[in-house]
């Protein structure tokens, strides 16, 4: 059997509290409490009647005692082995770890508990036994050991006697299982006397706290009772029994009613029971039946949760003198008006009102003077709650008088609304504190009012400032949004259609560039007020940031937004003026559709940004979203970041096209043309990806890398012994042009490679030459003066006028294409092409024919004097290689007329 902690040893190990597993008979310098612990066993009770029964249904009898002395002296010889390996166990478990003593209260411990289990065997087991096992019980329950851990040593006991018991037997099975079986008996007869000990113990334990509470209780200096939810009395205490009168019986179970009475009290204590919300400190009026005699008192109310038995009102009572009735009545009168004082000082020191249902006039508003002013009104005049609902802005009586009924529930009373006063809208905010009794009955309600006018005039300014924007007065961003919104949840109420429309301005970036923003900001102002004045009435124009605007238009399918998108093209096409400089804008415009596009705000927003990418890279105009727009986007993204990757890698090509004389065939000249190989895709069109580069803004460093390029493959056919073609065409972009340090860092780019402006000419197209011929006519001119020869690109299909071709230092026009493809069967494009050569000649510049494709064409260009040539007829771009076998090393392509 488990050994059990002796508050003697305790004492022996300089008084620290641990467990020690001691059998019956202590040792003599432990000093126990033997007559506490005495007091405890002799409260079980065990005569020799109920040993014997013990015994008995444990089937314990005089034969197992007998088997148990049979093996006591085999045991004794073992027990110091057993105990060792005993306390090795404890030790391996925090929980009897802690409550062992140290190494030098050790060894005094293990003797006594083999004298212990000594006695398990020693066959004698009466009463002097039942009372020792008792008072171990009693002893573990003290010192706080947990019934588990001491019950549980006894399988670590008898797990370890059974190799000896088997041992001592050998081949006698009988003797063995006989033994074990005594032993088994005598184990949970130790067992069952120790919980017998904890549960005697606990019981003692409980009784003493509640005779203590009781105690606490019947001494308090307020009567307590506790109430049933019938309102019954079902405990009280000394002091309530006292109140009642000295000769009062304890009313257990009596309706309250029969005991004491006060008006509102029962409706108080059944309000608290259903609320929950206690009453404190409230001054009663309280008839004291018995006694017959009347007595004010505080009593606080609350309810309390009894677990199972479900809620109980619990009331205190504290009874009052007469003179202390009165100061209260006064305090209380002074808090009230200390409150209202507090309040009203609080919310601005304006004004003030009150209304008492229970005063002299239920129904009247009363008023500070400076609320009679605010509201125009007399001073003194009697005002009801109709009277000033009847002064509110006939708009705002609905909202106010729904702030006031929400009040009435509960809920806080902060309302603004308007008044009209000599035909001046003022606004005003009205707080106030509403007292409700238990049952939800207004008491009383204060409150402030406080003129905001100047407020709301601040906030309105201060709102236009956060939601629209100040350059062109559009709602903005955060507007639109919260606008978009709204709109669609109305849109999926009503079940109607939805446009929205996403705007990005072409060619915007240029003013910007070469104008300054102030420009800029002009020309955005302007946009802004002609895309306005195409607008309608369920229609709402903004300004995301930027060029960027959006149209949001409600029940509208997609032929309304296509109409409204046409309006918006339309407002465009007449040219915007800044400094005395006409630009003409364009603009692209991206449609999505809810539901069929998108069907929350976000994807609304991404689709028509979508299309709107996909109009610009189509030139420009409208475009409506499909879902294969987003993959054509990512292919895009993809585009860019492989030519990035492409440019940075040095893995782009130049292919050389030649220019010929018409006349002979000779080499005028080449044009540097830009060809780009994946690894993957294979040969990407130009057609592909310039527009789409040009548009991410690569175009510059894709400009100085193709002149690196060419001048690099100059200096290769230079070194290789080679003539060099008389001109090398290098094509440059607006964007190009429009930095200041073009010129600059072109010259630095071709003297690093040893070369001079004379091998190349620059190509700019018509188009980009007009977007800003002032800075291109700068630009240009400073690389005519380095001395670069100058080409205009694609001549016809741009604006240019005469008076600005006078003032280019232009030595080439190139005839665009598309007039030299149809000229010998469309008369227009065949005229077109005379007159651009004939001005050409007038000027003195060199005419030159881009995609002459045959014989025919070649000669009739001849004829109209074009001096030059370049196509498929002629020849096709060439890798540098073979355009150095084809065109530098002689004999040359017989292509003359």
């Amino acid at each position: 059997m488990q050994a059990l902690q002796c508050e003697a040893c305790i004492t022996s190990c300089r008084h620290r509290r641990r467990m020690l597993f001691v059998p019956f008979e202590e040792p003599k310098d432990v000093k126990i409490d033997d007559a506490g612990l005495d007091a405890k066993a002799g409260e079980l009770e065990f005569g020799d009647a109920e040993i014997l029964r013990r015994k008995a249904f444990l089937e314990f009898g005089e034969s197992d005692a007998l088997l148990l002395r049979r093996v006591h002296a085999t045991l004794n010889q073992h027990a110091e082995d057993f105990i060792r390996g005993f306390y090795a166990h404890l030790y391996a478990f925090e929980e009897t770890r802690r409550l062992l003593p140290e190494a030098e209260g050790l060894l005094q411990l293990q003797r006594t508990q083999s004298a212990y289990f000594q006695g398990l065997t020693a066959g004698d087991y009466g009463r002097d036994y039942f009372e020792h096992r008792l008072r171990v019980g009693f002893v573990h329950q003290r010192v706080g050991l947990a019934p588990e851990w001491y019950l549980g040593a006894y399988a670590k006991y008898l797990s370890g006697l059974l190799p000896t018991i088997s041992e001592h037997f050998g081949d006698d099975r009988d003797g063995f299982i006989a033994t074990m079986r005594a032993f088994i008996k005598v184990v949970l007869l130790d067992m069952g006397l120790a919980i017998d000990a904890y549960i005697q113990a606990r019981d003692k334990t409980i009784l003493g706290l509640k005779n203590y509470a009781e105690l606490v209780f019947d001494s308090m200096h307020d009567g307590i009772l506790v109430l049933s939810p019938e309102l019954r009395i079902e405990s009280c205490n000394r002091r309530f029994l006292d109140l009642l009168g000295e000769d009062s019986a304890v009313p257990l179970n009596r309706p309250l009613a029969e005991v004491l009475r006060a008006d509102d009290l029962d409706a108080a204590i059944r309000a608290v029971l259903r609320g929950g919300t206690a009453v404190r400190d409230r001054i009663f009026s309280l008839q004291l039946v018995r006694r017959r005699t009347q007595s004010r008192a505080r009593i606080t109310l609350k309810r309390v949760c009894l677990g199972d038995q479900g809620d109980r009102a619990l009331m205190v009572i504290e009874e009052i003198s007469h003179e202390e009735w009165l100061r209260l009545q006064a305090e209380e009168r002074l808090a009230r008006n200390e409150a209202l004082l507090r309040q009203a000082q609080a919310v601005a020191r304006i004004g003030s009102w009150r209304i008492e249902p229970e005063g002299p006039d239920p129904e009247a508003l009363e008023w500070s003077e400076e609320t009679y002013r605010l509201f125009g009104i007399p001073a003194g005049t009697r005002v009801t709650y109709a009277d000033f609902l009847a002064r509110v802005h006939p708009e705002d009586r609905e909202r106010v008088g729904a702030a006031w009924e929400a009040a009435l529930g509960g809920r806080p009373y902060v309302v603004e609304h308007r008044i009209e006063i000599d035909g001046e809208t003022r606004w005003l905010e009205e707080r106030a504190e509403f007292c409700r009794d238990a049952e939800g009955q207004l008491h009383w309600a204060i409150g402030t009012v406080q003129d905001i006018t100047e407020r709301k005039h601040t906030d309105g300014r201060i709102e236009r400032l956060a939601y629209y924007d100040t350059l062109t007065e559009l709602p903005n961003r955060s507007y639109f949004g919260e606008n978009l919104k709204k709109k669609l949840a109305l849109a999926r109420a009503q079940g109607h259609p939805l446009a929205l429309l996403f705007i990005d301005l072409d060619r915007f970036k240029d003013i910007n560039d070469t104008q300054g923003h102030q420009a800029g900001d002009r020309v955005l102002a302007e946009v802004a007020r002609r895309f306005r004045d195409t607008m309608r009435q369920d229609e709402l124009l903004a300004r995301l940031g930027g060029d960027e605007f959006v149209v949001v238009a409600e029940d509208t399918n997609r032929q309304g937004a296509e109409a409204i998108a046409l309006r918006l093209l339309a407002a465009m096409r007449k040219p915007v003026g800044v400094r005395s400089t006409d630009f003409q804008l364009g603009a692209s415009i991206g449609i999505a559709v809810y539901p069929d596009d998108a069907t929350n705000a976000q994807n609304l927003i991404k689709h028509a940004d979508i299309a709107m990418y996909r109009a610009k890279a189509g030139g420009g105009g409208h475009c409506f979203y499909n879902p294969d727009m987003g993959e054509r986007l990512r292919r895009d993204l993809e585009l860019v970041q492989r030519f990035g990757q492409a440019l940075g890698n040095n893995q782009l090509q130049l292919h050389y096209q030649p220019k010929v004389l018409i006349g002979d065939g000779a080499l005028a000249g080449a044009e540097a043309l830009l060809r780009w190989q994946d690894p993957e895709w294979g040969w990407v069109s130009p057609a592909d990806f310039l527009p789409i580069i040009e548009e991410r803004g690569m175009t510059v460093r894709l400009g100085e890398w193709v002149l690196a390029e060419a001048c690099r493959q100059l200096c290769a056919w230079r070194d290789a012994g080679l003539p060099l073609p008389p001109r090398v065409a290098i094509n440059v972009s607006a964007r190009q042009i429009d930095e200041k340090d073009f010129a600059a860092r072109a010259l630095a780019i071709i003297d690093a490679a040893g070369l001079t402006p004379s091998h190349f000419e620059i190509e700019l197209t018509e188009s980009s030459m007009m977007r800003d011929p002032h800075c291109a006519m700068e630009v240009t001119q400073a690389l005519v003066d380095a001395g670069f020869a100058f080409a205009i690109d694609d001549f016809g299909t741009g604006y240019s006028s005469l008076s600005y071709l006078k003032r280019f230092p232009v030595h080439t026009l190139k005839i665009d294409r598309s007039f030299v493809r149809d000229m010998l069967e469309d008369g227009n494009d065949h005229g077109i092409v005379r007159t651009i050569i004939a001005m050409a000649q007038n000027l003195g510049l060199t005419p030159l024919a881009e995609g002459v494709e045959d014989a025919r064409q070649a000669e009739c260009l001849h004829a109209l004097g074009c001096v030059e040539a370049q196509g498929f007829h002629f020849g096709h771009p060439l890798p540098a290689v073979d355009f150095a076998e084809t065109w530098l090393r002689p004999p040359c392509p017989a292509t003359a007329l």
